[in-house]
């Protein structure tokens, strides 16, 4: 059996198994996929293999181009006459097309090849296009019933009147989302994404006579983000005289988890009861949840989505807010809404605003405002240029920035050898308020010492990563524990100890504790012998619960960059690998710094930080082009 240009004689079975790129899973899908294939075509199962492997690194497709006639790396190299070419382009399309398991989208065949040569999961593929036609009907609806002498009253009490040369994008962002059904306002950390939203919820009380009547849900992915959405609108003070804004929430609780289901209890047929709908951090919003949202939301109900288009996407497959917010049609207006700016809030949009490239659905680039004047960072700031250059691909700049003496906010540790890092680490500026956390018995004290520092790590496992680090610090703190806590009775393992933060890993309904949720373990204050563990709710409250109940969990003194998605601390202290890998990237950089308020920390090898700097993440799916054009 033979694929493409090969001199091994080898079965297709035998041949994914021997290269480097595929799990089991793949394989076993391939071999699924070559049984039920209608031709014995050897492109057929390695498509299906890729396809897997493709989508578990969270590309939406595969592009046939990217391997057509590649060479596939093997793990035996001892006969170098052994060689796996896949087979040419068209070739491979027609393999697939005769195999019956593979369409253009008609039928249910479970691969889908588009147009565009990019293979499909048809999960993915009916995915895509739900969230395709949801923004290419929605972002150009201009919505009916809007009093606009009464928004252009509040528009000009809210914001400030224009000034000469400069815009108010905020205001832009405001005007856009409150006449338009589905708006995107993309911004990093302190550009007033939120203070925004709640001008635009003023905006959208201020057309009801009985304000009540305004149905307003929240969300964001994570606890943590929804509570701070909720913490971050209330403390504009623009509603709280208004309306008793609701609670905001998870996405999954919003929707409507079902255990042990991929489904939620709102969807197409049973929608959302909202007029308006805001979901924050959108960037961590994967695409198969985006796509369960947008069929939750009913027709006349507004669509919020809030996010940095520059931090990392979503740990599972597909980057949708990246795809969608383009750079070249951020801020880039049709003239029809620049002359309604100017009617609203005799707002002057820049000429550079106006779009020039061909917008495939007129309007369509109305929806999406990029936010850009950072008000808790000047220009000049340490944290503001460090994560400017690092999102330009700039290593040389951010380098000098993190070595500059003068700069107080960010700086620069070369990495010790493993050896040394246990005493590095009790070094660290808050390694004494990690310590504290063991000599108090109340949650909010811990949980603002976790707020206020925290370990951040570039990968998970590994001599430097997040669970090196958890295990470095826990022996410490447990080595030195206190006399009152080692006589506690040890309730479900003896690595538990007080002043110890985990997070939730595994979703568990009954409690209504879900994947990110962060705790921390103190002494029971009704039982001396034991330790109980607290979680923070969206509200704000505490809630303890005893510890035979702890979901699976872990240690997070150090959490991943991933898992920060969503959070702000004081001080961040973030520790990059010795050796490079493919995970190390500027979305993860950017992340990371821009999850410090006032100060961040690197420790790290130079050549590492530089390459991870030029590494860009890319995801590949046909959201953008299919959206946008080819000239995207």
């Amino acid at each position: 059996m033979t694929l493409g240009i090969t001199h091994t004689n080898k079965s297709h079975q035998a041949i994914l198994s021997d290269t480097n790129l595929f799990s089991s899973l793949d394989i076993h899908f391939a071999n699924f996929i070559a049984r039920l294939a209608q031709t014995n075509s050897p492109g057929v199962p390695l498509a299906a293999a890729l396809v897997s492997y493709k989508t578990g690194e969270g590309n939406i497709c595969l592009d046939l181009a990217e391997y057509a006639g590649k060479v596939l790396p093997l793990n035996s190299h001892e006969d170098v006459s052994e060689q796996f070419v896949c087979p040419a382009f068209s070739d491979w399309a027609e393999q697939l097309m005769k195999s019956g398991l593979v369409g253009h989208g008609q039928g249910n065949t479970p691969l889908v090849l588009d147009l565009g040569g990019r293979l499909y999961l048809r999960r993915y593929w009916e995915y895509e296009k739900s969230i395709l036609h949801f923004i290419q009907e929605r972002a150009k609806t201009v919505l009916p019933d809007i009093n606009y002498p009464r928004l252009t009253r509040d528009v000009q009490k809210l914001f400030k009147p224009p000034s000469p040369g400069k815009t108010d994008w905020q205001k832009i962002a405001a005007i856009m989302a409150v006449t338009r059904s589905f708006s995107v306002i993309s911004g990093g950390p302190g550009t007033g994404k939120t203070s925004t939203v709640a001008k635009i919820l003023a905006l959208l009380l201020g057309q009801y006579e009985d304000k009540q009547k305004l149905r307003i849900l929240l969300g964001a992915p994570t606890g943590k983000a929804a509570s701070r959405l909720q913490e971050a609108i209330i403390s504009t003070d623009l509603l709280q005289k208004t309306i008793e804004l609701p609670q905001a929430t998870t996405l999954h609780r919003m929707l409507g988890t079902i255990p042990h289901s991929p489904y939620f209890r709102h969807n197409t047929e049973n929608h959302l009861a909202a007029d308006v709908i805001v979901i924050d951090e959108a960037s961590m919003v994967d695409l198969p949840l985006m796509a369960k949202l947008m069929q939750a939301v009913p027709d006349l109900t507004r669509l919020i989505l809030l996010g940095d288009r520059h931090q990392l996407a979503s740990v599972q497959p597909g980057s949708v807010l990246g795809d969608i917010c383009r750079s070249e049609v951020m801020n880039c207006f049709s003239n029809t809404f620049c002359q309604q700016t100017l009617e609203l809030s005799v707002e002057i949009l820049p000429p550079a605003s106006k779009c020039t490239i061909k917008i495939p659905s007129p309007g369509l680039q109305d929806s999406f405002v990029e936010l850009v004047e950072n008000y808790r960072f000047s220009n000049e700031s340490g944290i503001a240029r460090l994560s400017k250059a690092v999102k330009a691909g700039d290593e040389d700049g951010a380098l000098d920035l993190l070595l500059a003496e003068e700069n107080n906010q960010v700086s620069w540790s070369e990495i010790p050898a493993s050896a040394e890092l246990e005493r590095k680490l009790q070094g660290w500026s808050g390694f004494s308020q990690y310590v504290s956390m063991q000599h108090t018995r109340e949650p909010e004290d811990c949980f603002a010492v976790m707020d206020s520092c925290r370990i951040l790590c570039g990968l998970r496992s590994g001599p430097y990563g997040m669970q090196k680090i958890n295990t470095i610090l826990t022996h410490q703190f447990a080595s030195g524990n206190l006399s009152k806590t080692n006589s506690l009775k040890r309730e479900r393992a003896p690595s538990f100890l007080a002043g110890q933060p985990v997070m939730v890993t595994q979703n568990d309904y009954t409690l209504q504790l879900f994947n990110g949720d962060v705790g921390i373990i103190l002494p029971d204050p009704n039982r001396e012998d034991a330790l109980r563990v607290y979680f923070r709710e969206e509200s704000g409250t505490l809630r303890g619960i005893a510890l035979p109940l702890l979901p699976a969990h872990e240690t997070v003194f150090a959490m991943t960059v991933h898992k920060s998605q969503g959070s702000e601390f004081d001080r961040v202290l973030l520790i990059l690998p010795d050796q490079d890998s493919p995970l190390l990237t500027r979305e993860l950089l950017y992340t990371a710094i821009t999850r410090a308020r006032e100060k961040v920390e690197i420790w790290g090898r130079k050549d590492v930080f530089c390459r991870a700097v030029k590494r860009q993440i890319t995801r590949t799916s046909g959201l953008a082009e299919t959206l946008w054009g080819n000239n995207i």
